[in-house]
């Protein structure tokens, strides 16, 4: 369906940006994928609201784009509407140790602001890329502390209701919630405790230099790849699988950090589901050990259902 934007906004009061055949390769840390039919950047609750009055007229499928980590885009882009809430960026005290954060801010911002506060609860995240809000969904963590731990409620909308859930409601485990696809995580309320400001901009100091020490990687990527198995951890497991360094196309498994998969320049979709699954299948056959993405795949992947259904269900 093609779309003009000035009748979207007329008919439709959507105040933020909407943009029609978006490239989103450039909103990945992957830097890979295709192009969105429709990308809204809504301004607020107020224009998420108006956002869902238009997608249950027209019975659009939607998605939700976070800050671009941990993100697979497939070649032939996403049907539909992407929304991105970007614009959504807000850090607001609400209450005692207590702050108000739009999905879309930066996790890196609302670390700092929190250390500036006194707050503890994230200064280990220090340097984990993206949003907020996709933060929450896979429950990001790093160093002992995982940002679901701080989670006390949040506003949750799917195409007919929102709804303010609480902490329980989203089940939280390793690297996953309760929120799914057919969820858009818009604004979370977190519960913090005191800490000296100094002693917490010292542990975001360590913080980003373990990162930088146990994970630099040369070339694009989306972050780790796959979840670390009980008791195991995932790069070690495809170290000793032989197949660190392994290349298909312009993917390639890092040889400086084993669960990065990297953009060596022009690499495709299809190059990275191929090399996941090669990956898998390796790992697999040689430790017994089955592997999980920790990545989100967005798009059609019909044409690569034999890897797709590798690298969901398991070799």
């Amino acid at each position: 369906m093609q779309w003009c934007v000035e009748t979207i906004r007329e008919q439709w009061g959507i105040r933020g940006e909407c943009l029609t055949d978006e490239p989103l390769a450039p909103l990945t840390t992957w830097k890979v994928g295709g192009s969105a039919d429709l990308l809204v950047r809504p301004l607020d609750l107020e224009d998420v609201h108006a956002l869902f009055v238009f997608l249950r007229h027209y019975r659009l499928p939607w998605i939700v784009l976070g800050g671009g980590s941990n993100i697979l885009i497939a070649d032939g882009g996403v049907r539909g509407v992407v929304i991105q809430l970007s614009d959504m960026n807000y850090i607001i005290p609400c209450g005692e140790c207590q702050l108000r954060v739009g999905a879309g801010c930066k996790l890196r911002h609302l670390v700092i602001e929190t250390a500036r506060l006194g707050y503890t609860g994230l200064e280990s995240l220090a340097g984990i890329p993206g949003s907020v809000g996709g933060a929450v969904v896979g429950n990001a963590g790093a160093l002992g502390q995982q940002v679901g731990d701080c989670v006390d409620s949040a506003v949750v909308a799917e195409l007919t209701a929102v709804e303010r859930w609480s902490k329980d409601e989203f089940a939280f485990e390793y690297r996953r919630s309760a929120i799914q696809p057919q969820h858009a995580l818009l604004e979370i309320v977190f519960n913090f405790h005191r800490c000296e400001p100094e002693t917490l901009k010292k542990k975001i100091k360590l913080a980003r230099l373990h990162r930088r020490q146990a994970q630099a990687v040369m070339g694009a990527s989306a972050g780790s790849v796959f979840k670390n198995p009980d008791g195991q951890q995932a790069w070690k497991l495809i170290v000793a699988s032989g197949v660190q360094g392994e290349v298909v196309g312009g993917a390639q498994v890092s040889k400086q950090h084993a669960n990065f998969i990297v953009n060596n320049g022009g690499a495709t979709a299809e190059d990275i589901i191929k090399l996941m699954s090669l990956v898998q299948q390796q790992v697999a056959g040689k430790t017994g050990y089955r592997l999980e993405p920790e990545v989100n795949m967005l798009g059609d992947f019909a044409d690569l259902a034999p890897q797709v259904a590798i690298i969901v269900n398991g070799p």
